[in-house]
Formats: C-alpha cells, structure tokens, sequence
C-alpha cells in the first residue's frame, strides 16, 4: 500500500475510528489503521502487535475489532458493487476471450480460513459456507440479474450464462462443475475437454485468493482470535484487497492526467485532527 493510498483510507474511514480524547497519550486514526493493517498484512500475533505500538493486548484486539468493521462498512458500498446485466454480458465477453468458456461470468471457489477456539476448547475451527450465504441464495433462487440464456453459436440451442466451481460447489443451471471421475477412469474426450477447459479457467479465483493470501499474511496460519474478529478481518481483507487495487489503479490514471484525488478533498473542523495524536 503507498502512501498516498494509506492518508486516502484514513480520511474515508477516519472519523468512523477517532477516539475521544480523554488522556494525552490517546491513539490516533493513523495509529489505530496501522496496527490493523500491519496485523492483518504481516500475520503477527496480537501480542507481537501489543509490543511494536506500545499498546495493551484487549485494546489491540478490540481495535482490530473495532477498525475491520468499519472498514467493511464504509469500503462495501464502495468496491463491492453488484453488476447489472449490461455488466454481466461485458464481463462473460472479455473472459470468453481470455478463457474460452462462453457465456461464462467468471469462476468461484472457497477459502479455508482457520481460527484456533478458545482455550476451554480444543482443536480449530474452519468455517465453510455457501448455501447460506448471500452469493450462493442468489445462484439458488437466481436474483444476481445474470442476463438471459444465449446461443454460444449456431449449432448449439441457447444455454444459461453461468459461473464454474470445483466439486464442492452444487450442480445448478447457473453454475457448472467438472464432470465426476476425473482421474479414476478414461473420461469421453469431449467431457475431458469440457473437464480441461473448466479447470483452466478456475486459475483466475485460485490466483486472487493466491494474491489475497501473500498481501494479508495473516490467512497463511492459524488466526488466534474468537469467531466475531476472525469473520471481520476476513471482510475488512476482501474490500481492503478490492480497495487498494482500485485506488491505485485511479492514482496511476490521475498522474497521467494531471490530477490528484486530494484537490476534491476540503479540510474542514471534522477531519482537521485526524492525524493528530492529541485530539
């Protein structure tokens, strides 16, 4: 993350994690953001965490808390936009031509994200779901606005846009998955290159939580914390991932255009203090 993406992110949510000053030595916005961000990108511990910002352990777990919420709150709306048809159609176009799967609107897959429980407790936890998510009820009841069923040429009747998953996923009209019996017997050549077609456009899900997992290192082990702050770090990692991904991608655009996002931004009275230590 650069620099100027950091003083963006602080700005946006800022307000949201200032705290009332009540003693001189009270934590900045700036302070606050780093210290998630560091745990979250570096994978220490929380008490590794404690030591480097100079900080209790129940605070820094409750600001880790307290800041992956708001980051997915405020960064949600923001970079997680729900395509429309329009969009949906652009996007099977461009990765028809990429992956050679038509009609296809992109690839799912899962993360194992594991938590050690609590001390009473024992072994760890990985939580997995789809079904009741709100992605997989929309496949089920089909309201994610996918576009209408289309040929993919002219000897074929129209067939339904859709997603691919692996074996884990469900068999649904929206969503395709590999045809069983890979690598127990001789598949039919076409299911083989359905099966070959499939799984080589799956790469692009399996690259981003790659990219996911090397940017927020704290999802290469064990995450020692309860369950409420495991599922917001998850979520504040997906819109941060989507966010920083964006916002440079506009700072290498503006600096080729002359502009810069700090000419829209005003410095008023309700973020004047935010990298401030002392208010």
């Amino acid at each position: 993350m650069s620099s100027t993406t950091f003083e963006e992110l602080t700005c946006i949510i800022g307000i949201k994690i200032k705290r009332i000053p009540s003693r001189p030595d009270v934590l900045s916005v700036g302070e606050i953001l780093s210290a998630t961000l560091r745990y979250l990108a570096s994978g220490e511990s929380m008490t590794s965490i404690m030591f480097s910002f100079r900080i209790g352990q129940s605070t820094v777990s409750n600001l880790i808390l307290q800041c992956c919420t708001v980051l997915w709150d405020t960064l949600n709306p923001k970079v997680l936009l729900m395509p429309d048809t329009n969009k949906w159609e652009q996007l099977a176009k461009e990765f028809e031509n990429k992956w050679q799967m038509p009609n296809c609107l992109g690839s799912i897959d899962g993360k194992h994200i594991v938590h050690q429980i609590l001390a009473h407790q024992e072994g760890a936890v990985m939580v997995v779901f789809f079904s009741s998510s709100e992605m997989g009820k929309g496949f089920v009841h089909k309201t994610l606005s996918f576009p209408i069923e289309k040929e993919i040429d002219n000897k074929s009747r129209p067939i339904p846009y859709y997603a691919v998953g692996n074996e884990a996923f469900p068999l649904l009209e929206n969503l395709m998955r590999p045809y069983p019996g890979r690598g127990k017997k001789r598949l039919p050549l076409n299911e083989s290159i359905f099966n070959y077609r499939l799984s080589r456009s799956r790469r692009t899900i399996e690259n981003t939580f790659g990219i996911m997992s090397s940017k927020w290192r704290v999802f290469r082990k064990p995450i020692v914390a309860g369950e409420k702050t495991v599922i917001a770090i998850t979520k504040a990692a997906v819109v941060l991932h989507n966010f920083i991904k964006i916002s440079e991608k506009n700072a290498v655009d503006s600096g080729s255009n002359g502009l810069d996002w700090r000419s829209s931004f005003k410095m008023d009275s309700s973020n004047a203090s935010l990298f401030d230590p002392e208010n």
